[in-house]
C-alpha cells in the first residue's frame, strides 16, 4: 500500500495488483474490502506516493501523486480514464508531491517533501503564496521554561493564526486560545475556570487551519 483517501463513506487504498499494476481498492467501516477494485489497471504511471479523494458521493475523482515529470499530479475518474493533471510548470520549482488531502472547501493539499512545504491548490486560481507553509520556520518559543508566575508564549513564523491550546500530562484540557499571527499569549498559571493550576509540567499545542501541529513541553514552578 502506498496511499489511503477517504470520501466519509469508504476507504480508498492505492496499491499493486498481481502484476504490478497500480489498483485501487475501497473499504466499509467494518473493513471489509468490496468486492471489485474503485479502479484498476491505472495507465502506466511512475512511483505512485498518495491519493486524493475529490467528490463526496462514492463517484468522485481519485488524485494521485507520482513521479511524473510533466504532471506529478494526475487526476482518473471510475473508467481510469485521466480527467485532470497539474502541470509540473505550475509548482514551485522543485516540487516533489508525496501526500494529497482534499478539505471540505474543495481545496487540494499538497506536500512537497524537497522544500518541506504544503501547497494549498484552487483549482481556480492555482497556488497562492499566502497558501504555503513551512514546518521549518515555524515553531513555538516561551519567556522562561521552566516558570513561575506567568509565561508568555509565542509562535514564530506562522503564516496564519492558531489554535493554542494547554494541557496537563494526562490530557486534560487547562485552556484554549486563538492566537493571531504574530501575536502572544501571556499564561498566568489559571485554568480556564480561573482556578491556579498546580505546579508541574505542561504541553503547549498550536494548530494552524492546514493542521500543522506544534508542540512544547513548559514546567511550572
Amino acid at each position: 500500500m502506498t496511499g489511503i483517501a477517504s470520501n466519509g463513506t469508504y476507504t480508498y487504498v492505492l496499491g499493486y495488483g498481481y502484476y504490478g499494476d497500480p489498483l485501487i481498492e475501497y473499504f466499509n467501516s467494518s473493513g471489509y474490502v468490496q468486492a471489485y477494485p474503485y479502479m484498476e489497471d491505472l495507465p502506466t504511471l511512475p512511483i505512485h506516493y498518495d491519493i486524493g479523494y475529490e467528490g463526496g458521493d462514492g463517484t468522485g475523482d481519485i488524485w494521485v501523486a507520482t513521479d511524473a515529470a510533466d504532471s506529478p499530479i494526475k487526476a482518473y475518474d471510475t473508467s481510469n480514464m485521466l480527467v485532470g493533471y497539474i502541470p509540473e510548470a505550475d509548482l514551485p520549482s522543485g516540487t516533489q508531491p508525496r501526500g494529497l488531502c482534499f478539505d471540505t472547501d474543495g481545496y487540494l493539499w499538497v506536500s512537497d517533501d524537497n522544500a518541506e512545504k504544503i501547497y494549498k491548490i484552487d483549482f481556480t486560481t492555482g497556488i497562492g503564496e499566502e497558501s504555503v507553509l513551512s514546518f521549518e520556520q515555524a515553531g513555538l518559543t516561551v519567556s522562561a521554561n521552566p516558570f513561575s508566575g506567568s509565561v508568555t508564549i509565542s509562535v514564530i513564523g506562522a503564516l496564519e493564526p492558531v489554535n493554542l491550546a494547554i494541557y496537563d500530562l494526562s490530557g486534560c484540557t487547562i485552556l484554549r486560545t486563538e492566537l493571531a499571527v504574530s501575536a502572544s499569549f501571556t499564561w498566568d498559571g489559571r485554568t480556564a475556570s480561573g482556578e491556579t493550576a498546580p505546579t508541574g509540567t505542561y504541553m503547549i499545542r498550536a494548530t494552524n487551519p492546514a493542521g500543522q501541529v506544534m508542540r512544547m513541553l513548559i514546567t511550572r514552578l
